[in-house]
């Protein structure tokens, strides 16, 4: 692995970018920094780009690395067959290529042949066992193939070895969810949150487990009857989608969404519901999520809940430098604030964007509001304010 790739493995990303152009500028054929730019502009979907960069580096021959980047290409354009064979042809030549054991695996459960996926998958794990993303996938093709202890087994390792990877702890949890363990389930969430205090995705969770999952199996029974009889009740829909949500059923969830799209229903509710099916997608297509939170706004002109939804997704959208979206994650919780002045969420949130932007004072004064109404001491909510209060406190 040469330098540059040893940065990107470690994720220093605007490093080894800096470094592939300082080469460039000396030598513009320079096949290594051609791979890396590459892969960067891949993972900005600036596919064309990509498709340019790495030309020039094939054309000083083929290797490895750019056979990958050449089956990454395929995969983000959705041709399953080309990458799969791309991956295969890097498989030939580096056999104990983790990178390429795993594309493999992609592909091929998007092609539903889970029994080669996971053996590739596996593989993957196998030869990276360090790699957390490449464990996790494991575990989640094992939970949707019905191998249900490998798969819970599977995502308690990647917690073990990486704290902080928040898809793992939200995965376990709705795999513990759709088994009726709604303990366990918020005890992973709890788990995650103090690994990554305040993380919104899990504060979300954990509020949904404290209340729409208390009667999860009845809810869930309820909720299926009610869209059967009302099948084009906004509503009715996108409270089953909520619950499907809850129990990690994201793809039924979905189709719930694009069916009411394509029938002209939408609401705000189900806008939120189709926004948090983008963001777990496998990447998240963050893009998408936003847009649906924006109509879900323009749906309910005095609803708060898409504008606060919106407001936290951009509180955790990764960004290159990491702050990119804090003030337009303001504008919207301001936005979620004015239109529900006395509810706790969006104050709470607004102060936790507050400060991250340094605006400590108003911080203060936002979270000093909430501990102000009348919150139950054992609720998170509340709990969640003091916390922020002492941080604050210590600032």
């Amino acid at each position: 692995m040469n330098s540059l790739e040893t940065l990107l493995a470690q994720g220093q990303v605007t490093q080894a970018k800096a470094e592939a152009e300082k080469l460039l500028a000396k030598n513009p054929n320079h096949r290594d920094a051609l791979v890396v730019m590459a892969k960067l502009a891949l993972v900005e979907n600036k596919v064309p780009q990509a498709e340019g960069l790495l030309a020039k580096a094939e054309a000083q021959g083929a290797t490895a690395e750019t056979g990958l980047v050449r089956a990454n290409i395929a995969a983000q354009k959705g041709q399953l067959d080309a990458a799969l064979k791309a991956y295969q042809g890097v498989l030939a030549v580096e056999p104990n290529r983790a990178e390429a054991h795993f594309g493999k695996g992609m592909m091929l459960i998007k092609q539903d042949k889970a029994p080669q996926a996971l053996e590739a998958l596996s593989q993957a794990a196998k030869l990276a066992p360090q790699n957390p993303v490449f464990r996790y996938r494991l575990g989640q093709v094992q939970l949707e193939a019905g191998q249900t202890d490998a798969g819970l087994a599977t995502l308690r390792e990647v917690l073990t070895l990486a704290p902080r990877f928040v898809p793992a702890y939200l995965s376990l949890s709705h795999a513990l969810s759709a088994q009726d363990k709604l303990v366990d389930a918020r005890k992973v969430l709890e788990q995650g949150l103090q690994a990554v205090p305040y993380q919104p995705r899990l504060l979300a969770s954990v509020t949904v487990l404290s209340m729409a999952l208390r009667d999860l199996r009845t809810s869930y029974e309820a909720a299926s009857a009610l869209a059967a009889q009302r099948p084009k009740d906004a509503d009715a829909q996108a409270n089953l989608a909520q619950l499907m949500l809850a129990r990690g059923q994201v793809e039924q969830a979905r189709y719930v969404c694009q069916t009411m799209a394509s029938q002209g229903v939408a609401s705000e509710s189900l806008k939120m519901a189709e926004a948090t099916c983008f963001e777990s997608q496998e990447p998240p297509a963050y893009d998408k999520a936003i847009a649906a939170y924006e109509q879900g706004m323009g749906l309910a002109p005095d609803g708060w809940r898409a504008a606060n939804n919106l407001g936290q997704l951009l509180l955790r959208v990764p960004a290159e430098p990491a702050n990119t979206h804090l003030p337009r994650a303001v504008t919207v919780l301001e936005e979620a604030v004015r239109r529900a002045p006395d509810r706790p969420e969006p104050l709470l949130n607004l102060a936790l964007a507050q400060a991250r932007l340094g605006q400590e004072q108003k911080a203060k004064e936002l979270v000093q509001k909430v501990l102000a109404m009348p919150l139950a001491e054992d609720t998170d909510l509340h709990e969640e304010a003091v916390r922020l209060s002492k941080t604050l406190s210590k600032a």
